[in-house]
């Protein structure tokens, strides 16, 4: 069973990735060719603008109950390590801060450690197994959920470290 969890917690990860670079992709390769083909496009301030505001929507694919659409299909869920409660917004956008730079690495930590990767000791959560969800219960889940808060504290974390990133790889 052991083997099996550990499995299922890579398709899960491959799975999320697949999704979400199926979500952020097209949209971009859009604004390029809109953008006249042309790579200034992506490049200028705006290009960058738009390339951090789809991968905030990466980091944040965990939002609706701590489940993302891999984690639904698959039946796993973030939950806050003390309380065994869904993880908040805050704790699944901290956990996945270390995807942008470790990736490879959260996969290969994943193998050891099926219920915590890196980022889940940052945001003291882990990953645990729940019931399989249908694919359309994500849009009820994002019809009843309301702005927080901690949403916008989430925005300007996100900007300080989107920026911070790329001062480093400049």
């Amino acid at each position: 069973m052991i083997e099996n969890l550990r499995i299922r917690r890579i398709i899960s990860m491959l799975l999320d990735h697949f999704i979400m670079c199926m979500i952020i992709v097209p949209p971009l390769i859009t604004i390029a060719i809109i953008g006249e083909g042309k790579t200034e496009s992506l490049v200028s301030p705006y290009g960058e603008y738009i390339f951090f505001s789809f991968i905030f929507i990466y980091l944040n694919k965990d939002f609706f109950q701590g489940k993302s659409i891999a984690k639904r299909i698959l039946g796993y869920q973030i939950v806050d390590r003390k309380r065994c409660v869904s993880a908040n917004e805050f704790q699944c956008f901290v956990r996945n801060l270390t995807i942008c730079i470790a990736w490879p690495l959260e996969v290969i930590i994943s193998l050891f450690s099926p219920q915590r990767r890196i980022g889940d000791f940052f945001a003291n959560t882990m990953v645990i197994q729940t019931e399989k969800q249908k694919f359309k219960l994500i849009i009820k889940d994002i019809k009843s959920t309301r702005l927080k808060l901690n949403f916008i504290g989430i925005i300007l974390i996100a900007i300080v470290y989107f920026y911070s990133l790329n001062l480093f790889f400049l």
